[in-house]
């Protein structure tokens, strides 16, 4: 069985992003594609290798058809393809009106085509790469696309946990949170305002938040967090006055500790915030994360708890975090796997399907190093 997993925009322009008024909407980021065969991965490569466009979110067609070209199919071999959603409305809206369905039926006539949660793709893609045999999975970012619960709306959950065991992942808790108070969101919001602080310390800074208090984000919003988290080892918290991040609920009939949303940050004057360190603004974001996050994990139920965890979404690129929960004996092993964030949303897609339908998955030793192979000729080309 040919199992193409693909995530990226599919009726819309998911570079939109250079309009930071209309980013929450359109913004998509990390499209790729990954193929099994049969269970076996074969190839797993991001549209930004070909396309040249940092954290292109298009449709990946330069990928797949550079996959099927290497792997000598064509599109009337792929059986099965699974699509990941997103936090934007409109992949939403699409999907629900089965334009996507639609349209990836065009592109692969004889396929079938399954849709898979932001998370549980995340989820996947980290599990699959283990070697555990059963494992805590927890899948966090700024936000996950939108799921229908039971009371009939729809909501657009930041972390998932979940249990691997074998080849089946069964979800456990999701939380929802609004974008700008989730484990993602709130670091990549602050890390925005720190940033631009830093590099802009004798200038007028243009303005990152809205009227409404949220932050404007641009195409820079992934680059800032991971410069933000090394800032953190310069600064000290403790000089930072702010709201905590969460308020923490420990509900009786609830198994998991509930982290509700702190409001109190946004109702600070944006001059305020400017006039913080950027430094230790950078070391107080840490700190919350780390905070929160071990928290969160140290209070997960003993009949549920398991000496593996796993680690997917965007936030599992903290690595200082990661390391703060073996340190703290949280764990006894953390696994990430090498894109957790959402480039690797088509290759835990594909993994998850091929779970499903597989009797295994078969990985190859170098997993790290899936793309499309460079000839001598490539590479003197390169070097011209």
């Amino acid at each position: 069985m040919n199992i193409l997993g693909i995530y990226g925009s599919i009726g819309w322009d998911g570079n939109i992003s250079t309009n930071p008024e209309l980013v929450g909407d359109l913004w998509c980021h990390g499209s790729g594609a990954t193929l099994i065969m049969n269970g076996e991965l074969k190839t797993a490569i991001n549209e930004e290798r070909f396309s040249r466009i940092k954290y292109d979110g298009n449709y990946p067609k330069l990928s797949i058809q550079n996959i099927l070209d290497h792997n000598k199919l064509t599109k009337y071999d792929i059986d099965l393809v699974v699509y990941v959603g997103n936090s934007c409305r409109i992949s939403f809206e699409l999907k629900q009106s089965g334009y996507i369905k639609n349209k990836i039926q065009e592109y692969f006539p004889n396929c079938k085509v399954d849709f898979l949660s932001h998370h549980m793709a995340h989820s996947a893609a980290t599990y699959y790469t283990s070697d555990f045999d059963e494992a805590n999975i927890l899948s966090f970012d700024a936000a996950g696309d939108h799921e229908l619960q039971k009371n009939g709306k729809w909501y657009c959950s930041h972390f998932k946990f979940s249990q691997g065991k074998d080849l089946t992942l069964t979800e456990l808790h999701s939380d929802y949170l609004e974008f700008s108070n989730s484990f993602g969101g709130f670091y990549c919001s602050l890390s925005q305002i720190a940033y631009a602080i830093k590099m802009n310390p004798l200038e007028d800074i243009k303005r990152p938040l809205s009227e409404e208090g949220l932050i404007k984000f641009g195409p820079d919003r992934e680059s800032s967090p991971g410069k933000i988290m090394g800032l953190a080892a310069f600064g000290n918290y403790q000089k930072i006055d702010l709201p905590e991040w969460f308020n923490i609920e420990k509900k009786e009939k609830e198994r998991f500790l509930q982290l509700d949303s702190s409001q109190e940050l946004w109702d600070i004057p944006y001059k305020e915030l400017l006039c913080l360190n950027p430094d230790d603004l950078a070391a107080w974001s840490q700190h919350q994360f780390e905070k929160y996050l071990l928290l969160f994990l140290s209070q997960i139920p003993k009949k549920i708890k398991r000496d593996n965890l796993c680690l997917g979404g965007g936030c599992a690129l903290n690595i200082i975090a990661n390391s703060k929960i073996i340190e703290q004996g949280i764990y006894k092993n953390v696994h990430v796997n090498t894109a957790p964030n959402d480039d690797g949303l088509h290759f835990g897609a594909a993994l998850y399907k091929a779970a499903e339908y597989e009797n295994e998955i078969i990985l190859p030793d170098d997993i790290g190093y899936l793309g499309i192979p460079y000839t001598d000729e490539d590479i003197e080309l390169a070097l011209c």
